[in-house]
């Protein structure tokens, strides 16, 4: 059967091959009108090359770069968004690693299957849905490079977040244990995480430099684009604690008696878990960040404002872009919880 004009070509080359038919497309056509030829691939059959071609004219490509495999796009994606000026997450790094099987794989032959294998083997939600997220944003990119014209993360699914029992609010008692133990580290660890609704980790990286007592607010957070760097304002109640912390004048607001700052897990592992404070016992650090948000919501702060005070990303265009707190409004809303 004659190919249509402009089409391509296959045909067998000689010697003992596994691959031995190649199919040959037109690039483009030079001064005197003849045309410029390109080697799609090599086939073990005349049938696999017919399809690669009928594959290529119905979805055409960029050749050069269509042999690319995984790991080397993902090369090519971290320098494009150093390029322009972009960081790229811890989280999706790690979500890369979990591409491990793949790597060696050429990109455009890496099935949806494949894929939804690994984000089945993961086990966590989160980590699956972020492998969801790198592979639809590698996918995004090939397209723009022209390697490919389909998306194939589109159809991937991943597991429903159940809802969690694992973290729980502090109660109004265990608060009031607390705060007769404000003396010790870990008392005031649960303590600013409840007034201020910070992660853990954010309150282990606050730089003391970062902290304003007079404004009453801290510059910090982690994690997501709306929680980093932002405007942490600081309760009242909490006040003479912090500032007690601020005049150390530690380069980290969190220290020991002894002035040292400890990792997180050093906290967990020397101060939190070995506590002899009951509330501290029946807790995890992370629910000071949720004893603060519950507070927030009972006091029925408005959904802005309590995304702003804990710095979760807005889904909303319109209060993400002409909603406006000032630093005030915030000190405002965190004074009312009633802690």
């Amino acid at each position: 059967m004659r190919l249509p004009n402009g089409y391509g070509s296959v045909f067998k080359l000689g010697g003992k091959r596994r691959r031995p038919y190649a199919a040959v497309i037109v690039s483009g056509w030079d001064d005197e009108g003849r045309p410029q030829r390109k080697y799609l691939g090599y086939y073990p059959t005349k049938k696999d090359a017919l399809a690669a071609l009928a594959n290529y004219n119905a979805k055409p490509y960029k050749i050069e770069d269509h042999g690319i495999t995984l790991a080397g796009l993902w090369e090519k994606w971290l320098g494009y968004r150093k390029e322009r000026g972009k960081n790229v997450p811890q989280n999706y790094k790690a979500a890369y690693k979990r591409l491990a099987p793949l790597h060696d794989r050429t990109f455009v032959d890496i099935t949806s299957a494949q894929l939804q294998m690994l984000i089945d083997a993961c086990g966590k939600p989160p980590s699956a849905r972020l492998i969801k997220v790198l592979a639809n944003l590698l996918y995004k990119y090939a397209i723009f490079l022209d390697i490919t014209t389909e998306n194939r993360a589109t159809v991937l699914e991943t597991p429903t977040v159940k809802n969690s029992t694992l973290h729980q609010p502090f109660t109004m008692d265990e608060i009031k244990e607390l705060w007769q133990h404000a003396g010790d580290l870990e008392a005031r660890f649960a303590l600013i995480t409840c007034y201020t609704g910070m992660r853990p980790g954010e309150l282990i990286a606050m730089k003391t430099v970062n902290v304003h007592l007079d404004e009453r607010y801290m510059i910090g957070g982690i994690k997501t684009k709306n929680g980093i760097n932002r405007q942490i304002p600081i309760a009242k109640k909490i006040l003479p604690i912090v500032a007690e912390m601020h005049a150390h004048q530690n380069a980290y607001l969190f220290t020991t008696d002894e002035g040292e700052h400890p990792t997180l897990q050093n906290f967990r592992l020397n101060y939190w878990n070995p506590s002899p404070i009951e509330a501290i016992r029946n807790h995890l650090p992370h629910d000071g960040r949720h004893t603060c948000a519950t507070a927030l919501d009972n006091a029925e702060i408005s959904r802005k404002t309590i995304q702003l005070i804990l710095g979760h990303t807005s889904n909303e265009i319109g209060e993400r872009v002409y909603t406006h707190k000032t630093t005030q409004q915030l000190v405002a809303a965190i004074d009312k919880i009633l802690l």
